[in-house]
């Protein structure tokens, strides 16, 4: 037996308000890191960020809005059939404001991996192709559902391929790109990985990166399974996926400005040893003069949320500088 239609509108209403708690916890945090922490370790706020935070929280708070409103519609009407009309205007507008955050959160995913790739378009070209699909999808499901009375409403029979469509594509192109952000770290910091500590911010880095890949992903497979299933449950997952794409966002700058941000470190390694480290006489280093310095290996592990945004001049994660010669 499926979840009936009203019990499913109850229990999406409970979640999305259980969910939008979280969001508004994450987003001020978030908000906070940004606006005010950045500026006061003398770190450049990224304002790209911040206006996909907040647009991430107001089209949360959109949401939980527009499905009190349906309740209370329904209710007072006693015609339950508010929640099954995808051409009314509510319904019009929730299609909307679920189909954006996804294909927002992709969008930044897909930044994050040219950054990583030194702003190579060659990169994330797969990844760019599978988003344009997405929105073409989303578009087409939205206008598809205003100009036809579907009595399924979202899961009306219908629409179901094509928002099933659109969901496997976002599994797709969060599996691909999260990949590639993952391999390139990986690969392009082999020496950073001979040092302990190197090795622990690179695993930290990396964690943090998959597991909230994986919030999202696991979240978005929910939701194809409802949605393929025509279960009712997925008023519940889809509301709920809304709030939780802005939740593993808001999560990973947390995470970041708590753990990184005061960790700016810079490890200097040596290649070889410097003869003149154990001489303190000015005369006998002048006398060194000619010997070419060692390099340094300098590593910076940064991050100011965006998931190595701040890295654009430092991919892959370790650079060679060589010392300048004292006079």
């Amino acid at each position: 037996m499926g979840l009936p239609l009203i019990d499913a509108h109850i229990l999406a209403l409970f979640c999305t308000d259980i969910f939008l708690g979280i969001h508004l916890v994450t987003f001020a945090f978030a908000l906070w890191s940004q606006i005010w922490n950045h500026p006061v370790r003398g770190r450049k706020t990224n304002w790209l960020l911040v206006a996909v935070t907040i647009v991430m929280g107001v089209i949360g708070g959109l949401n939980a809005i527009l499905d009190v409103y349906a309740n209370i519609l329904a209710w007072s009407s006693n015609d339950i059939g508010i929640f099954t009309e995808s051409a009314a205007l509510v319904s019009i507008i929730v299609k909307v404001d679920e189909a954006i955050p996804p294909l927002i959160g992709d969008a930044i995913l897909i930044y994050r991996c040219w950054l990583v790739y030194q702003r190579k378009w060659t990169a994330v070209i797969i990844s760019m192709i599978i988003w344009l699909l997405c929105l073409a999808l989303s578009i087409f499901v939205v206008i598809k559902s205003a100009l036809a009375k579907f009595p399924g409403g979202i899961n009306s029979p219908e629409l179901r391929p094509y928002t099933g469509a659109a969901l496997v594509l976002t599994v797709v192109l969060n599996v691909i790109t999260t990949s590639l952000i993952v391999f390139r770290i990986w690969s392009g910091s082999k020496q950073l990985r001979t040092s302990l500590e190197g090795r622990s911010r690179l695993t930290y880095v990396i964690r943090v990166i998959v597991e909230s890949g994986l919030l999202y992903m696991v979240t978005a497979v929910i939701v194809l399974c409802t949605a393929v299933t025509g279960s009712s449950a997925d008023y519940i997952t889809g509301e709920s996926f809304v709030q939780i794409t802005g939740i593993s966002f808001n999560l990973m700058i947390i995470r970041f400005d708590q753990n990184l941000a005061d960790s700016q470190t810079e490890m200097r390694m040596t290649t070889r040893s410097d003869p003149c480290s154990n001489i303190r006489s000015e005369d006998a280093r002048q006398s060194l003069a000619g010997y070419p310095p060692p390099p340094t290996l300098t590593v910076v592990i940064d991050d100011d949320g965006s998931i190595l945004n701040s890295m654009e001049g430092a991919v892959p994660l370790v650079t060679i500088h060589p010392k300048k010669e004292s006079v």
